[in-house]
């Protein structure tokens, strides 16, 4: 039973970070169409902004609000580099990506020895002394009987989960919002209406990254350090995600599409703990990852040639 309960708050602890990754994909792949391939860089750098600062005894929740900045002024960069430069959509991606793998490697040297050179540190471990999340306010304020530092965490997790997909449905319902959104279906109908929708992909993509910069932050709570090959899969973990959610949950129209994405987090990141606890070897995870996402892809177009059927 208690093995049970632990395998249950592992994929959930996961599930609601990974949610976040969604959610971002969710403006930048289904709202503009965009398949960025940025959040392997931006995952990693709001790792190492997180790292640093909480290793430096900065307060945590500033650290976090750090890396979500960090990681929207990179997003930034891909739309820049897309509407202004008029690079595509994956080459963009990977460009920002690749220069991220340098940046996020001199950053971690820089923020622990002071050195620029990137060759003295490639990894940040907290230690017990480092002020995490859990134990700075206001979540010191959960009560002192919740002694399993597990069940305070995926508390932490869910209640930054939700507030980050409020704060996103919010803004979805703002003018800027409604402008994304507009930008994404017909950009040229934007553009008749002497509006600039490039504004408008930009600012999509930097709240996406800035999303999985915040996923990556709070990865490192369960990894308990910040190393350089934690944005690897992160693509397919996003957006695997994303269409799991969309696809299963599509015809429950009560819900969010925001609440869809969680929902396919917590399922994607179930069936990965699930093939790990029957046995698979650690090798193994990204093929099943990658396996994973085919399925979630074969799901998402058998259902929509199902519902193409029905409506003709």
């Amino acid at each position: 039973m208690l093995y049970a309960l632990a395998t249950i708050e592992v994929f959930l602890e996961t599930g609601f970070v990974f949610s976040l990754i969604a959610m971002g994909y969710y403006i930048t792949y289904t709202i503009l169409d965009f398949p960025d391939l940025t959040v392997e860089g931006t995952f990693l750098s709001g790792a190492v902004t997180y790292g640093i600062l909480v290793y430096n005894n900065i307060n945590a929740w500033l650290a976090l609000i750090a890396a979500f900045i960090v990681g929207f002024a990179f997003g930034a960069v891909t739309g820049v580099l897309h509407v202004k430069m008029n690079i595509r959509p994956l080459l963009c991606g990977i460009l920002v990506s690749t220069a991220l793998i340098s940046i996020n490697l001199v950053a971690v040297g820089a923020g622990l020895n002071g050195d620029f050179t990137g060759e003295t540190a490639s990894s940040i471990s907290f230690g017990r002394r480092a002020p995490t999340l859990h134990n700075t306010f206001p979540m010191n304020l959960i009560p002192a009987k919740i002694e399993n530092i597990g069940v305070r965490d995926l508390v932490l997790f869910f209640l930054i989960a939700v507030l980050f997909k409020l704060l996103l449905d919010l803004f979805l319902k703002t003018k800027c919002g409604l402008l994304l959104r507009a930008a994404g279906n017909n950009d040229r109908f934007v553009t008749t209406l002497s509006i600039d929708s490039g504004k408008s992909k930009i600012l999509g993509l930097a709240i996406g990254n800035g999303y999985a910069a915040v996923s990556g932050a709070l990865y490192t709570q369960i990894s308990g350090n910040v190393n350089q090959s934690m944005g690897i899969g992160m693509v397919v973990i996003g957006l695997a995600s994303l269409i799991i959610g969309l696809s299963l949950f599509r015809k429950v129209h009560f819900m969010k599409p925001t609440t869809k994405v969680i929902f396919g987090a917590i399922i994607y990141q179930a069936c990965l703990t699930l093939a790990q606890k029957l046995g698979m070897p650690s090798a193994y995870n990204k093929l099943i990852m990658a396996l994973l996402f085919t399925l979630a892809l074969i799901l998402s177009t058998s259902l929509k040639k199902k519902s193409q059927g029905v409506k003709k």
